[in-house]
């Protein structure tokens, strides 16, 4: 199926929903491949790449699906034509489409706003228009093309060079994927950036992926680092919580714990309510 062009009626199938399924199961499948496909997991540059194109794919049938017009008007095209609507062609304008274009892309650069529909260049000639659809297609491709070459620079320890191509990530692809908020955050730190923007994004991951314990113990980490104590405590206790066994929890909270009784030893017990030798 990746091998050829994703027809519309593919985008339950990629999914592996049916067309009935409602948004919180669209969302469940949609991680599942996400968490799959997610180039942190590539054991090679050729891998991740092969990754990026699948994720890519799926990200715009998630993108249509979980929204309730998109999906409407998708749904609309798809009435009346039964099964054979699986192998009819996708129709195409004439210039370069959006995902063409996504594609040449040679730096993390962001649009700033959907592009308006050419003008006509004179008698007989029509205006070309760009879909709502295919425009957030080629913005979720030039997202995670933008996030793969971060990871490149982030593997070899670049922040510099990673943060703009997860800063292109973020704006151009806001809603599809933590990793791209959690990486950005990180690199900010890593770089003395702007704390608050990296507060924003960390939360923001968290909030996408609340069963991640891995952004969790980031976005604890990130709070210490800019001195919000509390908020910290919060999350390595959440963590613990959910795995109580979790030695970078339990380690952060030791010192953390230890920072705390030497600052302010009659409030320790009040905000750190012990979990060690303790079920």
């Amino acid at each position: 199926m990746w091998g050829r062009r994703m027809s519309r009626e593919d985008y339950y199938s990629l999914l592996g929903i049916d067309r009935h399924a409602p948004e919180r199961e669209v969302k469940k499948a949609y991680y599942a491949l996400a968490r799959e496909l997610h180039p942190d997991r590539a054991r090679s540059p050729e891998e991740a790449r092969a990754n990026a194109e699948k994720l890519a794919t799926i990200s715009k049938a998630y993108n249509t699906l979980k929204d309730p017009a998109k999906r409407a008007e998708y749904d609309s095209g798809l009435a009346g034509k039964g099964p054979a609507g699986a192998n009819a062609p996708v129709k195409s304008g004439p210039g370069v489409s959006p995902a063409a274009a996504a594609s040449g892309a040679s730096g993390p650069a962001v649009p700033a706003a959907p592009p308006p529909a050419p003008m006509s260049g004179g008698a007989g000639q029509q205006p070309v228009k760009v879909s709502a659809s295919e425009i957030a297609g080629a913005r979720v491709v030039t997202a995670q093309k933008a996030f793969v070459k971060g990871m490149e620079f982030y593997k070899s320890a670049d922040f510099k060079k990673a943060l703009p191509f997860f800063e292109a990530a973020v704006n151009n692809d806001p809603d599809s994927e933590a990793h791209y908020h959690m990486k950005f955050a990180i690199c900010l730190m890593r770089t003395k950036g702007s704390f608050t923007r990296a507060v924003q994004a960390a939360e923001r991951a968290v909030q996408m992926d609340t069963y991640n314990l891995e952004f969790k113990l980031g976005l604890g980490e990130i709070y210490e680092t800019v001195g919000i104590t509390s908020k910290a405590i919060k999350v390595y206790q959440d963590v613990l919580k959910w795995d109580a066994e979790n030695e970078r929890a339990k380690f952060r909270l030791q010192q953390l714990e230890a920072a705390e009784s030497k600052k302010n030893p009659g409030v320790l017990a009040k905000i750190l309510p012990t979990f060690f030798g303790k079920k």
